[in-house]
C-alpha cells in the first residue's frame, strides 16, 4: 500500500508540473507609446496609447500638463512653447490635434511625462513636399503662324503664377536672322497680368503700329510684311516662387498684309443645333479675333433675353467659337450677342477701326454697346 501511495503522489506532482508549464503566460501590460496618426478628416494628429481607463479619466482634467508637442529647430530656443491645439480622449488613450497643419519638412517632438514614471518622448519628421514642376509657357495667342502687319498684342499663358516687375527683360522679338528688333514692345511700369498672375498681355508699341505717328515715321513699323519673326520668352523669367521657367519658349510667325477692317457679325456663319439636344452652337468668324476678349464678350440669350448657361470654347486660330448649353435646347428664338468692343488681331473692334482719327473715333464710341445675330432652333 505504501508503494501505491508513493506512486500516486509522484504522478500528481508530475501532472501539476506539466500544467504549470503548459498554462498560457499572462501578457504584461503594454507601455504607452506616442504615434503620428490621421483622423477622420485627414488631419495629422498625435496619439498616446494604450492607457487604462483610470489614467484616461485623470488626463481628461489637464491633458496639457502631461502630454505636449513641440516644433524642433536646428537652433532650438530655450523653453519653447508647445504647439497650440485641441485634446480629446480615446477609449484607450489621448489625442492631440494641432490647431494648424503640420509643416512639411519640419520635425516635431511629442512628450508624455508623469511624476514617478519614465518619460515617453518621440520625434517625428513630416515629409517635405515634392518640388513643384518648373513653370512653362503653355500657349501664346494669337495661335496662328501668320499675323497681320498691324498685329497689336500677344497673350502669354503660363502653367503657374509668375513674378512681376521685370518681365520685359526676358522677352525678345527676333527677325529671321536672329537679330533683336529694337524696342518692339510698349513697356509699361505696371505689367499687364491677369489677377491669377498666369497670363501676360504684351502690347507691340501702338505708336509704331498706327500710321501717321512720329515713332513709326522715325523707326518704321515693328513688323514688316513678308518677313518672319520669333517672339521669345526667356527661361530666366521667374515664377511667383522665384524659380526659372522650364526652358525658353518661341513663337515663330510670318507677317501678312495689314488688317484694316472691323469684324462683321453679320458675316459670321452659325451651325444651329437640333432642338431638345445638347449639341453645340458653332460660330465661324469672318477673321481671327482677340483670344482674351472672346472669353467675356460673346454669349447667347433666349427669346426672353435671359442668358443661356453653358460652356464656351474658342477654336484653333481664334476663328471659331463653340457653345455647349448646360441643358438641352428648347425650341425657340435665340440671339448670339457680341460686345461691340470685341476686337480682331489688329485692334479693330466691331464698333470702330483702330486707325480712325480722333473725330471719327469719338463718333464711333456712340455705337450700340452690343450687336446680335438672331437664330431659331426647332422650327
Amino acid at each position: 500500500m505504501r508503494c501505491v501511495s508513493k506512486g500516486r503522489s509522484l504522478w500528481r506532482s508530475a501532472l501539476v508540473a506539466l500544467l504549470l508549464v503548459c498554462r498560457p503566460a499572462v501578457a504584461a501590460p503594454s507601455e504607452p507609446a506616442i504615434s503620428l496618426a490621421t483622423d477622420g478628416d485627414g488631419r495629422r494628429v498625435f496619439e498616446l496609447r494604450p492607457l487604462d481607463s483610470e489614467r484616461v479619466a485623470t488626463l481628461r482634467e489637464r491633458p496639457e500638463a502631461s502630454f505636449a508637442v513641440y516644433a524642433v529647430f536646428d537652433a532650438q530656443p530655450p523653453n519653447p512653447p508647445p504647439l497650440a491645439g485641441r485634446y480629446s480622449t480615446l477609449p484607450d488613450g489621448l489625442r492631440f490635434t494641432p490647431r494648424f497643419p503640420l509643416e512639411p519638412g519640419m520635425r516635431y517632438r511629442a512628450e508624455y511625462r508623469q511624476d514617478g514614471e519614465e518619460a515617453v518622448v518621440e520625434e517625428f519628421r513630416i515629409p517635405a513636399r515634392a518640388p513643384a514642376p518648373a513653370a512653362r509657357v503653355t500657349a501664346i495667342y494669337p495661335s496662328s503662324d501668320k499675323l497681320p502687319q498691324n498685329q497689336l498684342k500677344f497673350y502669354v499663358r503660363f502653367t503657374a503664377p509668375m513674378s512681376r516687375g521685370d518681365a520685359y527683360k526676358h522677352l525678345e522679338l527676333l527677325d529671321a536672322a536672329g537679330n533683336r528688333v529694337d524696342l518692339p514692345f510698349l513697356e509699361l511700369g505696371e505689367e499687364l497680368w491677369n489677377p491669377a498672375g498666369d497670363r501676360l498681355t504684351l502690347l507691340l508699341d501702338p505708336a509704331r503700329v498706327k500710321r501717321g505717328l512720329k515713332p513709326r515715321e522715325d523707326s518704321g513699323p515693328v513688323l514688316e510684311v513678308g518677313r518672319t519673326y520669333s517672339l521669345v520668352i526667356g527661361r530666366d523669367l521667374r515664377d511667383a516662387a522665384g524659380r526659372p521657367l522650364e526652358g525658353d519658349f518661341r513663337k515663330k510667325f510670318l507677317v501678312g498684309e495689314p488688317d484694316e477692317t472691323c469684324p462683321q457679325p453679320r458675316r459670321w456663319r452659325l451651325t444651329i443645333p437640333a432642338a431638345d439636344t445638347i449639341s453645340p452652337l458653332v460660330v465661324k468668324f469672318d477673321e481671327p479675333l482677340d483670344r482674351a476678349l472672346l472669353d467675356r464678350m460673346l454669349w447667347v440669350v433666349d427669346g426672353g433675353d435671359e442668358t443661356v448657361p453653358g460652356k464656351a470654347v474658342v477654336g484653333p486660330g481664334e476663328t471659331s467659337w463653340t457653345f455647349e448649353p448646360q441643358q438641352a435646347w428648347p425650341p425657340g428664338r435665340y440671339r448670339l450677342i457680341a460686345d461691340t468692343w470685341l476686337e480682331d488681331l489688329a485692334g479693330n473692334s466691331i464698333a470702330r477701326k483702330f486707325e480712325l482719327d480722333g473725330v471719327s473715333a469719338e463718333r464711333a464710341t456712340r455705337a450700340d454697346e452690343t450687336v446680335g445675330v438672331d437664330f431659331k432652333i426647332g422650327f
